[in-house]
């Protein structure tokens, strides 16, 4: 829950309840853990199809024969350039 502590919770608790009375808490606690539900399955889910795309072996291929040529590329320029 990143930097909120107990302390916090329980301040947050308490205003809410000053503020919304005991039944619309708990029915925006419900809607808000709802809302953190769905909130993390997109992340999961997100997640999961940026690690696969990172796993791909096709673009892991792409990337090293790329990376091979912007590597030979570099040392012929570099050779050209101290002999001028």
């Amino acid at each position: 829950m990143g930097n909120v502590g107990g302390g916090e919770i329980v301040v947050i608790l308490i205003l809410g309840l000053l503020v919304l009375g005991p039944t619309r808490l708990a029915v925006v606690a419900q809607n808000v853990g709802r809302l953190v539900g769905q909130f993390r399955r997109v992340a999961s889910g997100f997640q999961e199809e940026l690690q696969d795309l990172v796993e791909d072996p096709s673009i892991e291929a792409l990337a090293r024969e790329r990376g091979r040529g912007l590597t030979s590329n570099e040392v012929i320029d570099g050779g050209s350039q101290d002999g001028d």
